[in-house]
């Protein structure tokens, strides 16, 4: 799937381990490890033609497109991409969210659980030059947001298991659901921390569930 990026530039997911990369490939980014609300690293260099797997830890998070103008916020009109929310109990989540980029515009991105962004949850794919347009400055104007929308279809990348060749963590994958999107609802909607509560604890039974089947 195509995906609009900050200056309507195409990608889709990958992940990212390093913050630069000089040839096609497959880097790693961590979302929430050892209890951080940060993805690690949160900016990275990636070449047209390779690919960013986001690995998801507990609690629950996601990653969202947005633009450098508008952080917090998804790109309009469903364009961009959006992990869905990724519910873990214990360790690394089993599936990955990979995006493929296209070009080397600045993508920018943000975890859209509740409060997360405002306090400094964004990165950037392939950061401009442009010394205004900064992480910084982007996490600054971030903390600013008051009740940003969420995204509510999860598109723009794939989700399955991971294909970097090494652990992003010591621990060992955990007991996962799928990731979690707004049912029948078109476009975006404002952001209700309700909702990302009630995502949680469904994730949480239907884990249990599986237990005691197995």
């Amino acid at each position: 799937m195509m995906v609009q990026t900050t200056t309507p530039t195409t990608t889709s997911v990958a992940s990212a381990t390093t913050t630069s990369s000089s040839a096609p490939g497959v880097q790693t980014v961590t979302v929430g490890d050892n209890n951080a609300i940060a993805f690690s690293p949160d900016t990275i260099t990636a070449a047209v033609g390779s690919s960013i797997e986001f690995v998801f830890f507990p609690p629950i998070h996601s990653v969202t497109q947005s633009t450098f103008e508008s952080p917090c916020a998804p790109l309009a009109n469903g364009t961009g991409f959006w992990s869905g929310a990724f519910t873990t109990t214990s360790g690394q989540n089993a599936n990955v969210f990979t995006l493929t980029v296209n070009d080397t515009n600045p993508i920018w991105f943000f975890c859209a659980t509740p409060s997360h962004c405002e306090t400094g949850m964004a990165g950037v794919i392939n950061p401009s030059s442009n010394g205004s347009e900064s992480l910084d400055q982007y996490k600054a104007n971030a903390a600013k947001v008051s009740n940003p929308p969420t995204p509510s279809v999860v598109q723009g990348g794939s989700i399955g298991p991971p294909k970097a060749s090494s652990s992003t963590s010591s621990d060992s994958p955990a007991a996962t659901t799928t990731p979690t999107e707004s049912a029948g609802v078109s476009g975006f909607e404002s952001r209700n921390s309700a909702q990302w509560v009630l995502m949680a604890l469904v994730g949480l039974i239907a884990v249990g569930v599986e237990g005691l089947i197995i």
